[in-house]
């Protein structure tokens, strides 16, 4: 079995009056939602491979940004593996936050752990960052990568969803845009998928389709609603912040939801 704890979106800030116009003003400052996250986590009664976090780990693509990051995740209790995100600079993420030990920055990059083979893809590609297009190149890449897992399991991880949910704001404005292709490589390899794993969307949220399972997991710092005809981003208060506890045996995924306590500002 494989345990790893997923996280996502914490919008860690150097600045301590950050803040963003079209989120609630009563809403706390984005690093204490991580400290309350490193609080939990510290408590947890079990054992635990790693901690993945799916994009966003920065409010801003700075090097500001990204130090203060590194003084937060440093103290998390297991190794911490990052993709970027749209609001991430993945040259200061490489050059300020990975340090090959406890904090790993990922990009296009496939890591084996026993059976299980953890394979992540950069989505913060070409086009508009909130979403992209993924290159041919890339997609191609992946097909490789899946290959040679052979009769090993499989986790897919990368920041921005791919597939159509129904919600017309996350379709349109927060999905990889030729995420439909991708997702045809992820089917013809399903066998071999145990879950594909992504943040972005600040919600938590599973999906079922042709064979794959795909898990998002909230932000520790502002939530987003989601529901039919839904056009544009809405704060969602009623979604508490949280993560995830991603528990794999052989290619079947069990996921369990960890809400994280009110905060107030």
């Amino acid at each position: 079995m494989l345990a790893f704890l997923h996280i996502s979106d914490t919008h860690i800030s150097a600045d301590p009056n950050y803040s963003l116009p079209e989120m609630p003003e009563e809403l706390p400052h984005p690093r204490r939602g991580a400290e309350a996250l490193l609080e939990a986590i510290q408590r947890l009664p079990f054992t635990y491979e790693f901690i993945l976090h799916t994009g966003d780990v920065c409010a801003d693509p700075t090097a500001e940004d990204c130090r203060s990051a590194r003084a937060l995740l440093a103290e998390f209790p297991a190794p911490v593996y990052m993709l970027p995100g749209n609001h991430d600079s993945a040259s200061h993420m490489l050059d300020i936050l990975h340090n090959g030990q406890s904090l790993h920055v990922l990009r296009d990059a496939r890591l084996r752990f026993g059976e299980y083979h953890l394979i992540t893809l950069d989505t913060c590609d070409r086009g508009d960052l909130h979403a992209p297009v993924v290159s041919d190149e890339k997609i191609d890449w992946l097909d490789r990568q899946l290959t040679q897992v052979g009769a090993d399991s499989a986790i897919v991880a990368l920041h921005h969803p791919l597939i159509e949910t129904g919600v017309p704001w996350i379709d349109d404005q927060m999905r990889v845009q030729n995420g439909a292709r991708i997702h045809d490589v992820l089917r013809r390899h399903s066998e071999c998928i145990a879950a594909v794993i992504h943040g972005h969307i600040h919600q938590q949220m599973d999906t079922h389709s042709d064979g794959l399972l795909y898990i998002s997991c909230q932000s520790t710092w502002s939530n987003l609603a989601a529901y039919p005809q839904l056009s544009g981003p809405e704060p969602d208060t009623l979604t508490p912040a949280g993560f995830n506890l991603v528990m794999l045996q052989k290619r079947r995924a069990f996921v369990r939801r960890f809400c994280l306590p009110a905060i107030i500002r």
